[in-house]
């Protein structure tokens, strides 16, 4: 099974969606909740997955700058066109060898 590493790098690749790994890798830089923890909540993978959502909406002002919004966009739009493709590479990324996301804490 592929690390998540490779699987970045691999999508990074791609025409479909670069952003959306972009948005992933650029989430490894940021404090749990991540752009991409938005991201999957939006796009319904958190709920059908986990059961929940990732992301306390109420927290997003505070923790976004514009960087992060503009990479979320983008990454919205190229889910939007490929859905399905996205999803699948979704799929792959969150069960690579070594994938772990951090849960919030409940304050």
């Amino acid at each position: 099974m592929a690390t998540e590493y490779q699987i970045l790098e691999d999508m990074a690749m791609t025409d479909y969606a670069d952003n959306v790994a972009d948005l992933a890798s650029w989430s490894y830089n940021c404090d749990h909740p991540t752009p991409f923890t938005l991201f999957l909540d939006i796009i319904g993978w958190s709920d059908e997955e986990m059961g929940e959502p990732m992301f306390d909406l109420r927290k997003c002002g505070s923790t976004f700058g514009y960087l992060e919004i503009g990479k979320l966009a983008a990454a919205l739009t190229q889910y939007s066109d490929r859905p399905h493709d996205v999803a699948d590479w979704i799929d792959q990324l969150m069960g690579a060898d070594g994938f772990e996301y951090e849960e919030e804490d409940d304050e």
